[in-house]
């Protein structure tokens, strides 16, 4: 007896897209599961049905990867959504959904998925979907883990941080000074932070804070 054409299977993706995914892949049936999987997570940041997100992954070389580490990124999703009471979500644009869930995606390092598993629960979150700028997607590509670090201490700290910033930083976290200047001078291309004339002073920028406020927990 055969299949109903567009009937979807039990992966959420009609028969007819598995079909033609097994047959232009040659990966038979653990390449349809694998696109179809990275498919329904795809389509829950967009808030659009599993099968419209088919062709998002059809072709993408890296989707076997992408879907271990979407799995990750939608048990944290749902953990950030419930930690912030959010009860209802809305779907993100286009616009916007695309270039952020790829870039997440590409990260596979925990202390950055942590940002942007919270930059996608922001974009979601009709609270604070305001406070998400693409541009802010450009410039989580663009971290390194300490970055991250640095940045999320500085921004939480507002009393005097002896001897200076830098060292303090270095202190707290165990790490270089040399390899916390290397990260100042990141953040401070990225217009995150200021430097000061003092050596080893910085302070924060507004732009900094407003992705600080974006991948708030």
């Amino acid at each position: 007896m055969g299949t109903e054409v567009g009937r979807p299977n039990i992966t959420g993706v009609p028969e007819a897209h598995a079909e033609a995914l097994k047959a232009t892949a040659g990966f038979g049936t653990t390449l349809v599961t694998e696109a179809s999987n990275l498919a329904r997570y795809v389509g829950r940041i967009l808030g659009t049905a599993p099968e419209d997100a088919v062709g998002l992954v059809i072709g993408d070389p890296l989707r076997f990867v992408r879907t271990a580490i979407a799995t990750r990124y939608d048990g944290l999703l749902s953990e950030t959504l419930r930690r912030r009471n959010v009860i209802q979500t809305e779907p993100i644009s286009p616009s916007v959904a695309l270039p952020l869930l790829q870039a997440a995606y590409d990260e596979g390092r925990p202390e950055l998925q942590a940002l942007w598993v919270s930059l996608i629960a922001s974009a979601m979150d009709p609270s604070r979907a305001g406070l998400v700028r693409l541009s802010y997607i450009e410039t989580l590509k663009r971290f390194d883990p300490l970055d991250a670090m640095i940045l999320k201490e500085r921004a939480e700290r507002t009393g005097e941080m002896e001897p200076n910033p830098a060292s303090f930083m270095a202190r707290l976290l165990q790490v270089e000074l040399d390899d916390v200047t290397i990260s100042l001078d990141n953040l401070a291309s990225l217009q995150c932070i200021q430097m000061e004339k003092r050596q080893f002073y910085f302070s924060m920028t507004a732009y900094g804070r407003g992705l600080v406020r974006a991948c708030a927990e």
